[in-house]
This record gives C-alpha cells, sequence and structure tokens, in this order.
C-alpha cells in the first residue's frame, strides 16, 4: 500500500493508519530497528500502513555529518569518555543543550513542516533525538499524532524520558523498573522487546544453513563481529581467538569473520596465518546475518542491542569483547546476569573463557537455554499491534 491508496481507503471508509517510523543515524542500531518495525508491517495484516526516515535526513548535509561522526569517533577513539558522559548525562533530567539545541536552532522548523505534510497517525521513534528536539513545539505546531518511544537497548538512558512520550516500548522487566525510576508510570511501558528483523523469527538447522554457506557442517563454529561500521580492536581479537582454538589441535573450527564497512580490518586480517585446525571466512560488510547465526555455536562481539536481540533470538550465546562503557555494559550486565553469554574483561581473559567454554560443553548448552529467557523474536509485531490497538481505542 503506498500513501495515495491509504488515504483513498480512509475516504472510502475503511479506517487504516499512518505509522511514520523515525530513527536516527547515531550507530546502526536504530536504523536497524526502525527497519525491522517498517519490513515487519505488512506481514501483521494489520489496516497500516508506514514509511521509515531518518530524521537526520530533514536536516543540512553538514549537521547530518557533523551528529552521526561524532558519536562512532567518540566510542572508537574515547570509549571511556563516552563512558563518562553517558554516566553523568543520567543523573539529572534532560536539558537541550549542545548538538540537540543546535538541531533545534538549525533543523527544527523543516523537520515540524514535514511532520506536517506528511499527517502521520501515529509516529513511532528509535532514537529520542526525533522528539526530544521538538517535543514542545509538536502540539504548538497542531501535529497531534501520539508519539511512541521504541529504546534500542536494555536499559533506558535518561535521554529517551520526555512528556511527550505516549507510550515507552522496553526490552526486559528490568528495563521497565529502572524506567519507573525515572518518575515515568508504569502504565506508560509496555515490555516488548526490541524489534529485528523476521529474517531473526525462526531458525534454520545448523548443519543445513553451513551448506548453504559453503562452510564444513562438522565443524564447530564460532562467529567474530566488528560491528557494522566495523568498530573495535577486531584483529586483536581475531589473533587471541585463533592462538585459542589452535591448542585444541584435534578439533576442527570454521571461523566467520564479519568485518563490516572497514576494508583495512579486513585486508589484516586475510594475512593473517591461521592453523591447519581453522577454516578461516572472512567478509565484509553482509546481509544474511541471519543466516551466519543459524550457522554458528557461539558468538564474540559487542554487545550492541540490536546484535544481542538478535542473538538471543537465534539461541546463539555471546562472549562479549570491549562492550562500550555505557549502554552496552549494562546490555552485558543483563546477558550475563541471565547466563546467556560471558563478558571478556581483556584479550587474556577472552582466551581464558572461550577455552573454558570449548573444554566444558554443558556450559555452553546451558547459555543456549539461557538464550531463550531473553529472547523476543516477535518485538516488532508486538510494537505495532500495541500501537494499532491504541489508535484504535482512541478512535472509539
Amino acid at each position: 500500500m503506498n500513501i495515495e491508496l491509504h488515504k483513498k481507503k480512509m475516504h472510502e471508509g475503511e479506517r487504516s493508519y499512518f505509522f511514520l517510523i523515525l530513527s536516527c543515524t547515531g550507530g546502526a542500531g536504530h536504523i536497524r530497528a526502525a527497519e525491522a518495525l517498517h519490513r515487519t508491517a505488512p506481514l501483521t495484516h494489520l489496516p497500516i500502513y508506514t514509511e521509515h526516515h531518518d530524521v537526520l535526513d530533514f536536516t543540512s548535509k553538514i549537521f547530518k555529518k557533523l551528529y552521526s561522526e561524532s558519536y562512532l569517533q567518540m566510542v572508537n577513539r574515547a570509549p571511556e569518555l563516552w563512558g563518562y558522559l553517558y554516566e553523568q548525562s543520567e543523573r539529572k533530567p534532560y536539558q537541550k543543550k549542545g548538538i540537540i539545541k543546535s538541531f533545534d536552532r538549525l533543523n527544527y522548523k523543516s523537520y515540524l513542516r514535514t511532520l506536517l505534510e506528511l499527517k502521520p497517525d501515529a509516529i513511532i521513534c528509535t532514537h529520542f533525538l526525533p522528539y526530544i528536539s521538538v517535543s514542545s513545539e509538536l502540539r504548538k505546531k497542531n501535529i497531534t499524532a501520539p508519539v511512541f518511544a521504541v529504546t534500542t537497548d536494555f536499559d533506558i538512558h535518561q535521554l529517551w524520558v520526555d512528556p511527550i512520550i505516549e507510550r515507552y516500548f522496553v526490552y526486559h522487566e528490568e528495563s521497565a523498573w529502572q524506567l519507573q525510576s525515572k518518575q515515568v508510570p508504569a502504565v506508560k511501558i509496555t515490555v516488548a522487546g526490541i524489534p529485528i528483523m523476521p529474517e531473526f523469527q525462526s531458525k534454520e538447522k545448523q548443519k543445513n544453513v553451513r551448506v548453504k554457506l559453503g562452510i564444513n557442517p562438522n565443524s564447530f563454529t564460532v562467529l567474530v563481529l566488528s560491528g557494522g561500521f566495523g568498530m573495535g580492536r577486531v584483529r586483536k581479537i581475531v589473533e587471541q581467538t585463533v592462538t585459542t582454538l589452535a591448542e585444541f589441535d584435534e578439533k576442527n573450527f570454521n571461523l566467520l569473520i564479519v568485518c563490516g564497512k572497514n576494508e583495512k580490518v579486513k585486508a589484516e586480517i586475510q594475512a593473517l596465518d591461521f592453523p591447519d585446525n581453522i577454516d578461516p571466512y572472512i567478509y565484509g560488510f553482509i546481509d544474511n546475518m541471519h543466516e551466519f547465526m543459524d550457522a554458528s555455536d557461539i558468538l564474540i562481539s559487542k554487545a550492541g542491542g540490536l546484535t544481542s536481540s538478535e542473538a538471543m533470538a537465534k539461541s546463539l550465546p555471546i562472549l562479549v569483547v570491549d562492550p562500550i562503557p555505557g549502554q552496552e555494559s549494562r546490555n552485558t550486565d543483563i546477558i550475563v546476569e541471565h547466563g546467556a553469554g560471558w563478558k571478556a574483561i581483556n584479550l587474556p581473559n577472552l582466551s581464558y573463557k572461550l577455552r573454558r567454554i570449548l573444554e566444558t560443553p554443558v556450559i555452553l548448552n546451558r547459555a543456549r537455554r539461557a538464550t531463550q529467557q531473553l529472547a523476543k523474536p516477535n518485538a516488532a509485531t508486538t510494537i505495532l499491534k500495541d500501537v494499532y490497538d491504541y489508535l484504535r481505542l482512541k478512535d472509539k
């Protein structure tokens, strides 16, 4: 259904709803969560139409580059500083300043004009910027659509909290508890999970998908991710992993290494020497992550909210390395507390944890079962249905 057909159906008397889904290029997860909602909408068979936009597309090219790259540069080059700022900004209610204030001054007029033109029935945000930047202006400009916040980590930062929000969708009961501690009423909070693509809602048989990917169907398979932007100490993590796997010379391994968009890291890893018991498979950016997770026995990765949600849905335990201080550290805490993964505090500790997992299969089996307690593969459907029910009730 396109927007004109949506409007035509409304005129013909069949009530359908237009959901405007807004994300922000501040890490890949916010975009992926929004796209998951957009992709899932037709599968719900609800009378809804969705459009997904990056809020930064309504701004100048200079501002978009500044905002998106400032986050990536900070977490890559100064993660401890990011962690400090994250913790400090948690301690008091949000006040507009810095780059958000610049967004207001430079961009909000054209953004508000776009919202008025689109006339959505509901606005669903997978990042806080689309609403905190203009929350005081929306109603003044006669933009009456209810606004919903879909959080994209296991914990909720203070920046997400704003009176304009009708309902918050969070990952876990602990997330809801944290949000209530920020004076958000429980009635405004729904534990739904983080939206993930439809491909992560079911699982293929491990050997079948390994054959499809062209890797040894009988080898223990380790998946190493650097994230969509190729962040982190990927080469050193791979070297430490290879050193550890080489100690188990009687066992064969598939080592899947996804370098994202970082061609330099990919070239560095391709230049490494791998022992005979390891079959390395080195990739750049891929669009079939669901198959890679289905094929794998363990994931070595950072703990982004989307990656963690996808792994839990695929019953894939995570050995977390280098979580970004702040949101990723909190994601890691919940994963580890539930027994669905492990945290390596440094590279030697990565080796120790991986060796223990390989030596004691019961540890891995226990973690696999624990992922099922955290898995929320149908989060996107739950959120869309909840928003639809909200609008239906409002119209009665």
